[in-house]
């Protein structure tokens, strides 16, 4: 009979102490927060808003130039609660494109880019299939503009997801690129 109660003790402290980290585990995940930046596209005709995001702090904007019909790409870092246009780099370019700013320290073959530095809330960012519009982060390319009908306007923001938010929502580079969901 003493045999017996070690092994409830033993089973009843090892119960509380697995309830216990349990508890804590589930706690610390729901509190956990990521720097994210948000990609998200309002809803058409009552349809929910598009919704995806990646979690690495530097990406890059890319498209063809509506006039030109050459690349234009924007260099970005997320900052917290900010959004800093680095550079931007032009195969062509013509009247009112910036030209007073430092040139970028690191040039890029076939480009003319120009050291920025601006601090973003976010970006508003309408795209066509025309322009090509892509996200390019981490070694990923997202194709925008055939995730999205024409013209669609993009909101990319800064945010701060916990573990709901980011079981909720997809990686951008996991969506397929169709528009399909």
């Amino acid at each position: 009979m003493t045999n017996k109660q070690p092994n409830k003790l033993l089973w009843l402290v090892s119960g509380a102490a697995g309830i216990a980290a349990l508890m804590f585990f589930t706690l610390w995940m729901g509190f956990a927060q990521q720097s994210v930046v948000e990609v998200r596209v309002a809803g058409l005709e009552g349809d929910d808003d598009k919704v995806c995001y990646f979690t690495d702090p530097d990406f890059e904007l890319r498209w063809i130039h509506s006039v030109e019909k050459q690349w234009w790409e924007e260099q970005y870092q997320r900052m917290d609660d900010e959004l800093l246009l680095t550079t931007t780099y032009f195969e062509a370019f013509g009247a009112g494109t910036p030209s007073t700013e430092k040139l970028a320290p690191v040039q890029k073959p076939g480009y003319l880019g120009y050291q920025i530095d601006e601090k973003l809330p976010n970006l508003n960012w309408v795209v066509s299939r025309l322009t090509k519009g892509e996200i390019n982060y981490g070694g990923h390319r997202f194709l925008i503009h055939q995730w999205v009908p024409d013209y669609s306007e993009v909101v990319i923001m800064p945010k701060t997801y916990g573990l709901i938010d980011r079981l909720e929502k997809d990686l951008c580079h996991e969506l397929p690129s169709d528009g399909s969901q």
